[in-house]
C-alpha cells in the first residue's frame, strides 16, 4: 500500500496546545453551573401547566443563559400523533452560538416534570425527529402520552450526510462543540427554555443516546456530571478515534487488486448461515460470540470454484481479518476487537456491496466514516487535500498520534465517574452482542474499568448497570434498520432515580439471527459483570488481544 503524506509525526504535537485552549475555557465555563442537581427532588406529578403562551418564547431573550447563549427563532403549537392518541406540543427552534441548531418540544397540557435530551448519530449534522414513537431507544409509555419535554441538536454543524465530516476541516471550535461541548450547552438552553414556558425547571433530567448519542452520554456522565440526574448510553461510540481505524481497516482488508472489493454482498448469507450453524442455539442466536470458535477456511471454496455459496482463499483471508480487526506488525490491536461473529448481515453497505457494484468497497460506508473522520476531523494541522484510505498507517505511531486530538475532544473513555456518582446520578448503559457498526468490545472494556475504578462490580452497581443484548444489532435495530428489538430502558431509569428502585433483569427482545431476522422471545437480561472472566471458544477470533490503548 503506497504511502504518500509522512508529515503528521513532524505536525501532531502542535494538537494538545491548540485542544487545551479550548478545553480550558470548557471546563472553566461548566464547574459552577448545573442543568439540574441530581440531589433535588422536585414534584414528580402533574400535569404542569404552562404559565405563558407559546408563541412569547419566540419574543423572550436567552442570550444569557450560561454556556448556551441561544435564541428562539419559532416557536408554535403542533400535535402529535401518539399511543394515547393527538398530544399538542409547544415546538421551539433555535440557535445557540456559534452555529448549533436545535429543537424543544414542551407538552401543552401533559407534562409531569420530566425533561428527555436525544442524541445523534455518525458525524450528525441535523435535528433527530423528536416525539417519533416507537424509537429503539424511547419506548417508555411516558413519550407514547407525552408526559416528556424533549430536545436534540445537531451537534453544531448542518450537513447533508451523516458522514459528512468537510465541516471540521477548519475549525477546532467546531470540532469542540461536536465532541464536547453541545449537549451540555442544550441542557442549559432547554433548562431556560422550560423555566420559562412553565414557571419552573424540570424536576428530572436524562439523556437518551445511541452510537454517537451514546459516547455523548458517557461524555456528558463524565466531564459535566451536573447536568442529568439518569443517563443512557446504548452501543457508544466511546473510543471514538480508534474506531476510525477499525472503519479503514475493514475497507482496506476488502480491496483487492484495481481497488475492487473482495468480498461482496453476495457471499455474506452463505458466510452468516455458516456461522450461525457452527455457533448458534437452537433459536439461532449467539450469546456471547467470544465462545464461537468459527473458521472462515471451513467455507473455502473447492479449486477452480468461485460461487456466492463459498469463499475464496483472498476472501478467506479478509474475513479473518474482519473478525480479528486493527493490528500493527507486532499483533497488537489498534481497536479493541473487530466484528463480532453474527454481526455479517449488517455488512452489507457498511464495507462490502452487490459485485455489480465496481467501486467499492470505496463508495461504502465505513469508507467515508473513516475518510471524513480523518481526513477533516481527526488531526491538527489537517493532511492534504490528496489524502486518501490508502494512506493510514496502521501502527502503534499512528494510534498515539490518533489519539492525541481523539483524548482532548472525541473520546469517552474516562472510567472515574465519582462526581457523578456522588450525586446521585445513574448510568444504564447497553449494546447488541452482534452490532455491526460498533463492536461490543470496546463498551466491555470501558464497563470493566468503571467496574475496577468503583472497587469492584459490586460497588458500580449503586450508580451503574450494563445490559449486553443477545441477538442486536447496532442500536438495537435489524441491518436494514426495518425494525428494533424493543427494550425499555428509561422506565427502569426513571424509577431508579426518583424512586430509588435500581433495575434488575431487563425484557428485551432477542433476535434470531437467521434471515429474515423474527424476533423470537422476550428475554430476561440481567446487569453483565464485565470483570467476570470468559475463556475464549478454541480459535476464536472474537478473542480478548493485547490492546494498545488504555482506561484511565
Amino acid at each position: 500500500m503506497k504511502r504518500r503524506w509522512r508529515a503528521w509525526p513532524r505536525l501532531g504535537f502542535a494538537v494538545p496546545v491548540a485542544a487545551a485552549v479550548l478545553l480550558g475555557a470548557v471546563g472553566a465555563a461548566s464547574a459552577g453551573t448545573a442543568a439540574a442537581s441530581a440531589g433535588y427532588r422536585g414534584p414528580a406529578t402533574g400535569p404542569i401547566m404552562p404559565v405563558t403562551t407559546c408563541a412569547s418564547l419566540a419574543q423572550m431573550n436567552f442570550t444569557g443563559v450560561p454556556d448556551a447563549p441561544g435564541t428562539v427563532t419559532s416557536a408554535a403549537l403542533v400535535t402529535d400523533t401518539l399511543p394515547a392518541g393527538p398530544v399538542s406540543f409547544c415546538d421551539v427552534k433555535g440557535v445557540f452560538a456559534p452555529q448549533t441548531h436545535f429543537e424543544i418540544k414542551l407538552p401543552v397540557a401533559t407534562w409531569r416534570g420530566q425533561y428527555v435530551q436525544e442524541g445523534c448519530e455518525a458525524l450528525c449534522g441535523s435535528l433527530k425527529q423528536l416525539s417519533d414513537y416507537p424509537d429503539a431507544g424511547l419506548t417508555c409509555p411516558a413519550v407514547g402520552t407525552g408526559e416528556l419535554a424533549l430536545a436534540t441538536d445537531d451537534e453544531g454543524h448542518t450537513s447533508s450526510s451523516l458522514t459528512d465530516g468537510s465541516w471540521a476541516k477548519d475549525s477546532l471550535a467546531l470540532r469542540a462543540v461536536f465532541g464536547l461541548t453541545s449537549e451540555h450547552s442544550l441542557a442549559h438552553m432547554a433548562k431556560a427554555v422550560i423555566t420559562a414556558y412553565y414557571g419552573q425547571p424540570a424536576s428530572f433530567t436524562y439523556y437518551d443516546g445511541c452510537s454517537t448519542g451514546g459516547r455523548e452520554a458517557l461524555m456528558l456522565a463524565q466531564r459535566y456530571p451536573r447536568d442529568f440526574n439518569g443517563i443512557i448510553a446504548g452501543a457508544p461510540a466511546s473510543n471514538a478515534a480508534p474506531l476510525a481505524l477499525l472503519n479503514a481497516w475493514l475497507v482496506a482488508a476488502n480491496t483487492g487488486p484495481g481497488g475492487h472489493q473482495i468480498l461482496t454482498a453476495g457471499q455474506i448469507p452463505a458466510l452468516h448461515a455458516a456461522v450461525i450453524r457452527a455457533c448458534g442455539n437452537a433459536r439461532a442466536i449467539i450469546a456471547d460470540p467470544r465462545h464461537c470458535g468459527f473458521n472462515p477456511a471451513t467455507l473455502r471454496c473447492p479449486p477452480g470454484q468461485n460461487t456466492d455459496a463459498c469463499l475464496t482463499p483472498a476472501q478467506v483471508h479478509a474475513v479473518v481479518e474482519f473478525y480479528r480487526g486493527p493490528t500493527d506488525k507486532k499483533g497488537r490491536s489498534l481497536y479493541n476487537g473487530g466484528l463480532p461473529y453474527g454481526s455479517e448481515p449488517g455488512w452489507k453497505g457498511g464495507f462490502a456491496k452487490p459485485a455489480s457494484d465496481t467501486a467499492a468497497p470505496a463508495d461504502t460506508f465505513d469508507a467515508a466514516m473513516a475518510l471524513n473522520y480523518l481526513k477533516y476531523m481527526a488531526f491538527w494541522p489537517n493532511p492534504p487535500d490528496s489524502f486518501t484510505l490508502a494512506d493510514v498507517k496502521f501502527t502503534d505511531a499512528e494510534f498515539r498520534k490518533l489519539n492525541l486530538l481523539g483524548d482532548a475532544i472525541y473520546n469517552a473513555n474516562n472510567p472515574h465517574l465519582h462526581a457523578f456518582a456522588a450525586r446521585g446520578g445513574k448510568l444504564i448503559l447497553y449494546h447488541g452482542w452482534a452490532d455491526q457498526a460498533i463492536p461490543p468490545w470496546s463498551t466491555l472494556d470501558y464497563y470493566a474499568a468503571v467496574e475496577r475504578a468503583s472497587g469492584g462490580f459490586r460497588p458500580s452497581q449503586a450508580f451503574s448497570r450494563l445490559y449486553m443484548i443477545p441477538g442486536a444489532y447496532h442500536c438495537l435495530f435489524a441491518p436494514d434498520r426495518s425494525s428494533a428489538n424493543f427494550a425499555d430502558f428509561l422506565t427502569p431509569l426513571i424509577s431508579w432515580v426518583q424512586h430509588g428502585t435500581a433495575p434488575g433483569t431487563i425484557e428485551a427482545d432477542t433476535r434470531s439471527l437467521t434471515y429474515p431476522y423474527p424476533i423470537t422471545l422476550r428475554q430476561k437480561v440481567r446487569p453483565y459483570n464485565a470483570l467476570a472472566p470468559v475463556t475464549p471458544a478454541p480459535g476464536s477470533l472474537n478473542g480478548h488481544y493485547h490492546y494498545l490503548g488504555t482506561y484511565k
